[in-house]
């Protein structure tokens, strides 16, 4: 049961309009009005504490945290520093189909379009654009990839909470003042070494005004306030903001004061999301256990979790127009990690695991994302519960196979211990936790649309460019290993000019955008003296997304089957019905759809090709470093990309249509999964599962009527644990029917709070855009195993 204070904050939050804040864009911009001298990272962390210091601040009447990115609930702050698009999507803020901002007043509006107006061309964005050519620009219009990271910061960041709640920033700021006092400028690098030692102790004693900024409106707000509950609850407050961030925190509430601080700052230095919120339930569980025995009931402790979830899910990170309709909901991709092992390999659920489960139950929101660490030997009462909290809440948590992961970051040079200690950045991606300087956005890979491309010998006909090689006219391949071949050919193209994108521009980071706070909580920074941008993590990579893995293993064995086997069609015929999208041909497009076998069946023969595709491109990437000399790594994952980049290619070879959407992720085609969950999790496994080191994302949608009770809990299980078995990585679930998600699209005002997975993230069905809802529709409904 919710408290009545959490069901108002809840209430709020979700039905607030948000609003944009102009405080950081207009005192961001104050700052570098004035001239200075001082390098860029002291500028930015100059400019950071300018912005912490003057930034509007308020305390809601009924929450027990301080602390919010603006100056009011559901505040938006923007970034015009980094952002590019915001000047060519301005007029687009309060009139999008999904993440719709509005304005308080007309002259907000204008003090912001002042504003973006200073920064044209002058932006992080902008100099990220200028570092690549015009082909490669043109690839990006053309869908052939993405360019990630061009306008936020290299994100990712994964703060080391296990030693931050032990210490406090006072113990740092102390650490890097030692080292300053000890050091010795001899050469270039020594500065740059004393440069960052300023930086982050001017970042970490912001962030402790800050807090101490709420301990004295928390003060002020006690002496005005007349009920004695209320007084005594402000109080509080103010005495954990002036301990904590500073200090060690001493109890459960403090210790969560300090990691929303961090975390907190961390989004408003710098644009850009995906942090990770750590083992909650392992570095919080001494808080919990000690105040559990002084008799603190679990309503206490799922107040304080609730008011947290709360917390998150009000913060915006806001993308341009293109990225908002293609990730809709705004996701945030902050993941809390449950369950899974220790550092001894033991079994790491605890009664404060079963308590956040079950907070799940009493409130969804969409942020943070919840993801659960399964092992062979997971204490089976909290699995059973965190399967019913997904069943129930609309896909929290989203599963893991601990084994797996584990097994990709020791491949990655992590040790055993250390691989233990793994949670999520970005969508599914696995890292070990404040130990990971990790990239999980340097863009998307599409090959369904090279595909596309070699089938025209180079040619993009749906621009009409030659965009790739020349690797033969397909009307003269004798075999599907002449089709493999020449699209081998080109991906190794392509790949090539997607990694210099991508190097140029996390190259750019280092001397344009650093993210300060981020290094503070990262292992190594502080003991090097260098950023993250400049190294300073031990461990750096990134994962490139693949999109549309299913198109082309279903394209490879039509054409195999159709053309070369049966001889159903001619290569000619095909390629011609492709250009003109099936137009007078839907007898033929049929039986590409249903004469050849689809991914996602248990079917050998096709599901070969899913193997060779993933192993194509693994063994390319693995060829090149990123500019910070780490490895490339492959993650199987569209978001609700797939609809959007579905848009921008023709018709395919294994049936589908011109500008619909591609397959989701890792998921076989919507609708040709006929064979059950449990064929589909045989077929994912075909590409061996510890081949791409950051994952293959799993959507899974199960009939509610089917997945009913002790029984429904039983099917789904029994479907997890075949997929772990086989060394599955991940598989998260949708439990709804049509009929329930078509009365949401009808009335959505009476289906406000239904929250569906999209992809690595869950969003509220009725903010998600048409197209996305009817892609969420259109998954195949598992009835059994």
């Amino acid at each position: 049961m919710l408290s009545q204070r959490i069901e108002k904050l809840s209430k709020r939050v979700r039905d607030t309009q948000p609003t944009i804040d102009l405080d950081r864009a207009r005192l961001i911009t104050e700052f570098y009005a004035q001239p200075s001298m001082d390098n860029y990272i002291l500028r930015r962390a100059k400019a950071f504490k300018h912005y912490l210091e003057n930034m509007e601040i308020f305390i809601d009447d009924d929450e027990q945290l301080a602390g919010h990115q603006g100056s009011r609930v559901q505040s938006v702050i923007l970034h015009p520093d980094t952002t590019k698009w915001l000047y060519d999507d301005f007029d687009t803020l309060d009139k999008r189909p999904s993440d719709n901002l509005a304005f308080r007043s007309e002259k907000d509006k204008e003090d912001l379009w002042e504003i973006v107006k200073k920064w044209r061309g002058n932006t992080f964005g902008d100099f990220a654009s200028s570092l690549i050519d015009d082909d490669t620009k043109k690839m990006i219009e053309a869908g052939v990839l993405t360019h990630g990271i061009s306008n936020q910061s290299t994100m990712n960041h994964s703060p080391d909470y296990d030693n931050f709640i032990k210490r406090g920033y006072r113990y740092y700021i102390d650490e890097c003042r030692e080292k300053l006092a000890a050091h010795k400028i001899n050469d270039v690098y020594d500065m740059e070494q004393e440069i960052a030692w300023q930086s982050m102790i001017i970042v970490m004693e912001s962030i402790i005004n800050l807090a101490h900024r709420y301990a004295d409106l928390a003060e002020q707000k006690a002496i005005e306030c007349k009920d004695a509950r209320r007084k005594e609850e402000l109080l509080t407050m103010a005495e954990n903001c002036r301990t904590v961030p500073e200090n060690p925190p001493q109890t459960f509430l403090q210790a969560t004061q300090l990691v929303w601080f961090h975390h907190l700052a961390i989004t408003l230095e710098v644009s850009g999301g995906d942090h990770n919120l750590g083992r909650y339930d392992q570095y919080m569980l001494p808080f919990f256990e000690k105040e559990a025995a002084e008799g603190k009931t679990e309503e206490f402790f799922a107040d304080i979790i609730h008011e947290f979830k709360l917390k998150i899910m009000e913060m915006w990170n806001i993308r341009c127009y293109a990225e908002s309709v293609a990730d809709p909901g705004c996701p945030l991709w902050m993941h809390i990690i449950l369950g899974g092992v220790k550092e001894n390999g033991k079994d790491a659920c605890n009664e404060l695991t079963r308590v956040f489960l079950r907070c799940l139950l009493d409130l969804q929101t969409d942020e943070p994302c919840i993801s659960f660490r399964y092992h062979r030997n997971i204490d089976e009462e909290t699995f059973r519960l965190a399967i019913k909290a997904a069943r129930d809440t609309g896909g929290h948590p989203a599963f893991y196979n601990d084994d797996t992961a584990i097994n990709y970051l020791l491949q990655l040079g992590f040790t055993l211990k250390e691989a233990r200690n793994w949670g999520i950045c970005g969508c599914i991606e696995p890292h070990v936790l404040g130990k990971s300087d990790f990239q999980s956005n340097p863009g998307y890979f599409n090959p369904i649309k090279i595909f596309d491309i070699m089938l025209h010998d180079g040619y993009d006909h749906v621009t009409d460019t030659l965009m790739g090689m020349k690797t033969g006219d397909p009307r003269n391949f004798k075999d599907i290993e002449d089709v493999k071949e020449a699209f081998k050919k080109q991906l190794q193209f392509f790949l090539s000019k997607f990694v210099d994108m991508y190097a140029r521009t996390l190259a750019g980071h280092a001397y344009t955008l650093p993210t300060i706070t981020g290094s503070t909580l990262a292992v190594g920074c502080m003991e090097k003296g260098k950023l993250l941008q400049q190294k300073g993590s031990d461990h750096h990579y990134t994962a490139i997304a693949i999109t549309g893995m299913a198109n082309v293993i279903d394209s490879l064995e039509a054409i195999d089957e159709c053309v070369f086997k049966k001889k159903y069609i001619s290569m000619d015929e095909l390629i011609d019905m492709l250009d003109h999208n099936f137009e007078g041909h839907e007898e033929k497009r049929q039986m590409l759809l249903n004469k050849a076998p689809k991914f996602g069946n248990d079917i050998e023969e096709v599901d070969q090709y899913s193997y060779w595709l993933v192993d194509v491109l693994d063994t390319e990437a693995k060829k090149y470093r990123d500019a910070m000399g780490g490895v490339f790594t492959l993650v199987i994952a569209t978001q609700a990309y797939n609809v959007e980049l579905g848009k921008l290619i023709g018709a395919t070879p294994d049936g589908r249509l011109a500008t619909t959407p591609l397959a989701d992720n890792a998921s076989p085609m919507a609708g040709m999964d006929t064979n059950g969950p449990t064929a589909v999790v045989n077929s994912l496994a075909c590409c061996d599962p510890l081949v791409p080191a950051s994952g293959m994302l799993l959507n899974q949608r199960f009939d509610p009527t089917v997945c009913a009770g002790e029984k429904g809990l039983d099917i789904i299980e029994t479907v997890f644990k075949a997929h772990f078995l086989k060394g599955g990585f991940h598989i998260q679930i949708n439990v709804l029917d049509d009929k329930v998600l078509r009365a949401a699209q009808e009335e959505p005002d009476k289906y406000r709070n239904i929250l569906v997975r999209v992809a690595g993230y869950s969003a509220y069905f009725v903010d998600l855009s048409e197209e996305i809802q009817n892609n969420i529709i259109d998954r195949t409904i598992q009835t059994g195993c």
